[in-house]
């Protein structure tokens, strides 16, 4: 067998071993607890901002599957005229604690995958998770305001660089041991990769697939972005692993 095979072969049991699809599967929760709040924070925010909301979330409808879209549509239009100070104070507070929440995870499965002890105390770990978030959200305004605004091709590469980037910065902030940047940018490039190539792919079967709503009624939408959900987490927990193999490899 050939490198590239061995390897795979070996990250196949290293993910099994560290529980990646369990793992992702509680990351897709905490997400999924995020998501649906952090919309009506930036609905709010959008209408005290005067924005074009339909031309910002134009952009997040273009990287969404086409049932998850229908959903988050359906839930947006329920919004319009909720705009309240209140329910902008509570959107950001629910959505910022999961977010920090899924976060603090992916710190924790970070070292496990590098098989190292999390030596930063509670507080500093919990402010690298408010950090991660304020990237995330950064990164995702960003990344909208491109695919909207820019034209087609170059918003395109620039939204993968700024995923490769925030991509990275999970990947070196999260692991509690110091690590080179060849050790980082592998796994980010796969992921971001990836993360394309699977959200086309789920959006591809959804279309394609005519007996979901008759399975799932009117949760198909929810059922959809889920799966997207899970997909992405899965990808990016295995980015982590493919980074942590690496970096044993060569630090042998």
């Amino acid at each position: 067998m050939n490198k590239f095979t061995i390897f795979a072969f070996n990250l196949i049991i290293k993910c099994e071993r560290d529980n990646v699809l369990e793992r992702a599967a509680g990351l897709t929760l905490r997400v999924l607890l995020a998501f649906f709040p952090f919309l009506i924070f930036l609905m709010s925010l959008m209408g005290y901002l005067e924005l074009d909301e339909q031309a910002i979330l134009g952009g997040l409808y273009e990287i969404l599957p086409d049932d998850a879209s229908e959903l988050v549509a359906y839930f947006i239009s329920q919004l319009s005229a909720t705009r309240s100070g209140g329910i902008l104070s509570a959107a950001l507070f629910f959505s910022v604690y999961n977010t920090v929440n899924g976060f603090h995870a992916v710190i924790r499965y970070t070292n496990l995958a590098y098989g190292v002890e999390e030596q930063r105390g509670f507080a500093a770990r919990i402010g690298l998770s408010f950090a991660l978030t304020l990237l995330f959200s950064a990164a995702l305004i960003i990344m909208l305001a491109l695919l909207v605004f820019a034209r087609h091709l170059i918003s395109f590469i620039a939204a993968l660089f700024i995923l490769f980037i925030f991509t990275s910065f999970i990947y070196k902030l999260a692991c509690a041991k110091p690590l080179p940047l060849r050790h980082i940018f592998p796994g980010a490039a796969v992921t971001v990769v990836a993360w394309v190539i699977a959200s086309y792919a789920v959006g591809l079967i959804t279309q394609n697939f005519s007996q979901l709503p008759a399975i799932y009624g009117s949760f198909a939408g929810v059922f959809v972005l889920i799966l997207w959900l899970n997909t992405v987490a899965v990808i990016l927990l295995v980015g982590n692993e493919i980074n942590a193999m690496l970096h044993e490899l060569t630090s042998v």
